[in-house]
């Protein structure tokens, strides 16, 4: 099979409880990138309402590289499996449906590709919001930059935001898929797994992403996804004491009452 040279399908997962309003704004972060996309995959999880499924005919019939994916429903890590499995490009680029793209997001991914022939997986900064991504004093999620520096960063925090991440599709016939068992966590997971093949990782130092924050720490509060988190983080060990400590840290602030870890997470993620 012939792939066009820096060819992108990009994935956008969604479900029932998808808000609608923030889904087309994802859609259209994606549509007027500087550097399009050939194939965007509507993800669909599951059943959806009548509204989500007007909007996806609406793109469908709109744009002929929109592409609905319909699934039963079996989570995140399967949704993108399957996105992946039907992607024939060279890139495979992360999205969320209540995410927004900065519009040379892609442009700029591409050009970082060309720079670093070696590289596989390219996530980038992103602005963190709640409901106004207008707001200049927004915080910066500065990921680290390098794979040695990842490496150390992922023992307690996740070194990418997943969203914004572009792979090299060929790095899934070296590391494996997503691990469908993993209803959270699975990109935490999935770099792990990376690391541990020596594949080569960055970030790039710019946010091209606004990454919406809202009920993120909710959801990752929940017992079954701390004893996930527990599995991920033990799954690679270091000598290091002060890693090890962080590592404990960043387990003991998923148990917290959610209150206490919102607050520890806004006043504290700087450090």
């Amino acid at each position: 099979m012939n792939i066009k040279k820096n060819s992108i399908t990009v994935g956008i997962p969604f479900y029932s409880k998808t808000n609608v309003k923030y889904f087309d704004i994802a859609i259209q972060s994606i549509i007027n990138q500087t550097f399009s996309a050939d194939y965007i995959h509507l993800i669909q999880d599951g059943e959806v309402g009548s509204v989500l499924t007007q909007l996806v005919k609406k793109y469908e019939k709109e744009y002929a590289n929109i592409k609905l994916i319909k699934l039963p429903k079996k989570g995140l890590p399967y949704a993108l499996n399957q996105s992946i499995k039907q992607s024939e490009t060279e890139y495979y680029a992360r999205m969320d449906a209540d995410d927004i793209s900065v519009k040379n997001r892609f442009e700029s991914q591409i050009n970082f590709f060309k720079k670093n022939i070696d590289l596989d997986i390219l996530g980038t900064w992103a602005y963190e919001f709640e409901s106004n991504h207008s707001n200049e004093s927004l915080y910066i999620n500065k990921t680290p930059l390098e794979s040695d520096e990842i490496e150390r960063y992922v023992h307690y925090r996740n070194p990418l935001v997943h969203p914004s991440v572009m792979f090299k599709i060929s790095v899934f016939d070296k590391i494996g898929y997503y691990n469908e068992k993993m209803y959270t966590d699975q990109d935490l997971e999935l770099w792990g797994r990376a690391l541990k093949n020596k594949i080569n990782i960055s970030n790039i130092n710019k946010p091209l992403l606004y990454l919406r924050t809202e009920g993120r720490l909710i959801r990752r509060s929940q017992f079954s996804a701390i004893k996930r988190q527990i599995k991920i983080r033990y799954s690679y060990n270091t000598c290091s004491f002060k890693l090890n400590v962080l590592k404990l840290a960043a387990i003991i602030l998923r148990i917290l009452p959610n209150s206490i870890s919102d607050w520890c997470y806004r006043n504290l993620r700087s450090l």
